[in-house]
């Protein structure tokens, strides 16, 4: 087609947008000689889907029970818009000429949408699509994917407030007969955290049994749940680690009494609200590694709380992102969710980047379709 470039570009500097807000970009395409058309097509879509391969028995005609691989799939639609920036499927033919032509888009997210969300199993995904409509010839097509945050204030959410204390208790079998208690606590001011803060975690360590505890660990995970409905309803659980720190030996009869930290990375808000297919949530898990391999670790889960919106009353000193160009970008595009005095966030990637945009179905030269994407999460800049 003497196409040189066919691209969509946002006006958000991060593609990054919370619902209710308007989408604007151009798509833009430079061509080398003049070129039938009958129009510019832009489709926006957002989407949920889940998707993974299952292991069950069947029984055979003989009565015997076999494995049997199946696949099974989850699909939400959140809203499907198209409309032409030039042109119209009716319309007449039309010559584009040689060079660089533009076209701004705009469009109105709706109010209730859940974050994105990338994964194997399954992904929340907004994508613009924009599509030069040819007669008697295969379209030509570009795609990007753009990002979405939900918005979770942890001041609004009362469990986030609340400060986390767990005792953990066990004894180990020494010649059948019970030793003396192992005791760990922890204790963190607070449940609700943002990227870009440190989850600050006080540990104290009793161990009055006759066991070597090799390490204390702490883990931050993240807990996922997926959901297919075709051609039967299942579900998968995924718990995926995002930072760990450790910290040992104790000694048989010995005590320790330390503090250690977690830094939270971009992350996805604990709310996938209004999603059916993809349950969010977060935990810290507490391990003690008993030293011999009879013996069973001590273990613990508890619940926290990853937001978009820091509590007012914990580590509120915000400083402004570095880069002063992004930070004025930001306030242009992002609505300040924040209280007013806080600096807003930078918005970064998550660590888990998406191998493809195709869809089923979807012709193999799209452009776009291989372009790396990793959904943006906000993320502050604390002084201390």
């Amino acid at each position: 087609m003497g196409l040189d470039d066919f691209k969509i570009i946002f006006d958000n500097p991060w593609s990054t947008y919370y619902p209710g807000q308007t989408v604007t970009g151009r798509v833009v395409i430079k061509i080398n000689s003049a070129k039938k058309i009958r129009g510019i097509n832009c489709k926006i879509k957002g989407e949920a889907n889940t998707c993974w391969a299952t292991d069950r028995q069947e029984q055979n005609h003989e009565g015997r029970y076999e494995n049997e691989s199946q696949t099974v799939t989850g699909h939400e639609e959140y809203f499907n818009m198209q409309y032409y920036l030039l042109g119209s499927a009716n319309a007449s033919e039309m010559e584009l000429p040689p060079g660089e032509h533009v076209y701004p888009f705009t469009f109105s997210l709706p109010h209730s949408l859940p974050s994105s969300f990338e994964h194997d199993y399954g992904h929340i995904r907004y994508t613009v699509k924009a599509i030069i409509d040819r007669p008697w010839k295969f379209d030509q097509e570009t795609k990007a994917a753009f990002s979405i945050v939900a918005n979770l204030d942890l001041n609004c959410e009362g469990r986030a407030m609340e400060p986390l204390h767990q005792e953990l208790s066990k004894t180990f079998c020494c010649l059948c007969c019970g030793s003396a208690p192992l005791r760990v606590n922890v204790t963190m001011p607070v449940r609700g955290y943002v990227p870009g803060q440190a989850m600050s975690i006080r540990v104290n360590v009793d161990n009055q049994s006759g066991v070597i505890i090799e390490v204390v660990k702490l883990i931050l995970r993240k807990i996922v749940t997926f959901k297919a409905n075709n051609p039967r309803i299942c579900s998968r659980r995924e718990k995926i680690v995002i930072a760990e720190v450790s910290k040992g030996p104790v000694e048989a009869g010995g005590t320790s009494d330390y503090e250690q930290t977690l830094d939270i990375p971009a992350l996805p808000p604990s709310n996938l609200t209004n999603c059916g297919l993809i349950d969010l949530e977060y935990n810290l898990k507490v391990e003690a590694v008993a030293q011999g391999w009879w013996h069973r670790n001590l273990k613990g889960n508890n619940l926290v709380f990853i937001g978009t919106v820091p509590l007012a009353n914990y580590q509120s000193s915000i400083i402004p992102p570095v880069n002063k160009i992004d930070q004025q970008k930001g306030n242009d595009y992002q609505d300040k969710l924040a209280d007013p005095t806080y600096a807003p966030p930078s918005y970064e990637e998550a660590g888990w980047a998406v191998r493809s945009l195709r869809e089923n179905n979807e012709n193999f030269h799209v452009i776009g379709n291989n372009n790396h994407f990793a959904p943006r999460y906000p993320v502050y800049k604390f002084s201390s």
